[in-house]
Order: structure tokens, then C-alpha cells, then sequence
């Protein structure tokens, strides 16, 4: 006859709590414990390689980030230890047979832009753009220091042809300096005036202007 098996688990053999009390501090738990403890701790260190790629490639990705493109240009050295080019945002400087040419790309630039071409190609010069009226733009005004041959012109900014006496906004003023120009020497050329401001008269040292306004007077 075959038991049931609620009956077979009535059967198997059952421990209360009473006949377990006390049993961890017997022998044969102590003997256990002893056992475990003296087994030796090891730890497992992560590689170090799995946490330094990822700086590394982070690192290498931030100086990408820094690098910075400036809007200068250089080329050289020239006969003079200087560049034979140079060019920032406000001038274009580029020697061409006996001539240093000097392109101006923004005639309300700060002064200190010019010199610093000039300065990059050997040369003392120092550049004053001052407000003219229209048939004086880009026109040589003065010329102080220094020795050598400069002269100046208007020529059309893009491919249409212009007539840069009757548009001189269209075009860009280009200034010539003979590359064997010697001392310090500081050419003033006419520019375009901005609204409400006056025309100065290049031969009062002092710059106090004896025009009228600019445009829009």
C-alpha cells in the first residue's frame, strides 16, 4: 500500500526552536567558525586601463575643443629677417617686387591692427585713416617721417567695375609702400565718414576738423 504524501512529510524529522537553542556555541559550530576565518580575504582590484581610456580619450577630445583658428596669416621670412605676408581682419599686407601693398579690409579698425602687419613684414610704419570727404577717400593726405615712396588708391571691392570716386564704399583702398622705406614714417589717408561725423583736415597736427559734417548733417 502506498502512503500518501501528507503523510510522508508528517514523517520526516522536525527540529523546533527548544532543540536548536545553543547549538551555535557547541563545538561543532565553533569548529565551523574557525574553519570560514581562516580562509584568506583576496580582493579583485578593477584594471586600471578600464578607467583611464575614457579620461584619456575625454582629455584628448577637451584640447580638440580648445584649439582655436585665428584670422591671422603669416608668410616669410622676407629680405629684412620680417614676413613677406601678412594679413588679420583689418589689413592685408603682401610683398610685390619693390612694394609692400597694403590692403585695407576694415578702415574703422583699431590703428594698433595696422601696425601689426607692417610690424610682421619689417617695416616702421604706422597707418591714420581719418574721415574725408568722398573725393578725398583713400586719397594720401600727409606723409611724416621716415624716407621712400608710398602712394595710395581705390580699387572695386568685387569683380563688377566700379567708379570708386563716385562709390568709394564699394571698393577697398590699397597703399603701396616701397619696400626699402627706412625710419619710422606715418602715412594719413582719407576714409568714408560715418553719419554725423566730421572731416578732419590732415594739416592741423592736433586733428581739430575745419570741415563740414560727414553724411547725414
Amino acid at each position: 500500500m502506498t502512503e500518501e504524501p501528507d503523510t510522508r512529510l508528517a514523517r520526516l524529522a522536525r527540529a523546533g526552536d527548544q532543540e536548536l537553542t545553543g547549538l551555535h556555541r557547541g563545538p561543532g559550530a565553533s569548529s565551523l567558525l574557525r574553519a570560514v576565518t581562516a580562509e584568506p580575504y583576496e580582493t579583485v582590484a578593477r584594471p586600471w586601463w578600464r578607467w583611464s581610456a575614457r579620461p584619456a580619450r575625454t582629455l584628448g577630445l577637451a584640447a580638440a575643443a580648445l584649439t582655436v583658428t585665428t584670422a591671422v596669416v603669416v608668410l616669410g621670412p622676407g629680405p629684412l629677417g620680417g614676413a613677406t605676408s601678412y594679413a588679420n581682419s583689418a589689413i592685408a599686407v603682401d610683398r610685390e617686387g619693390e612694394f609692400f601693398v597694403a590692403r585695407i579690409k576694415d578702415p574703422l579698425a583699431d590703428r594698433t591692427a595696422y601696425r601689426e602687419a607692417f610690424d610682421a613684414v619689417g617695416l616702421d610704419v604706422a597707418i591714420d585713416l581719418v574721415p574725408a570727404p568722398p573725393d578725398r577717400i583713400g586719397v594720401l593726405l600727409r606723409t611724416s617721417g621716415g624716407d621712400g615712396t608710398a602712394s595710395s588708391e581705390l580699387v572695386p571691392t568685387g569683380p563688377e567695375a566700379v567708379d570708386c570716386r563716385r562709390e568709394p564704399t564699394a571698393c577697398t583702398m590699397v597703399i603701396r609702400i616701397s619696400a626699402d622705406t627706412g625710419g619710422a614714417v606715418r602715412y594719413t589717408l582719407g576714409r568714408a565718414a560715418r553719419p554725423g561725423e566730421q572731416y578732419q583736415d590732415p594739416s592741423v597736427d592736433d586733428g581739430v576738423p575745419d570741415h563740414p559734417r560727414g553724411p547725414g548733417n
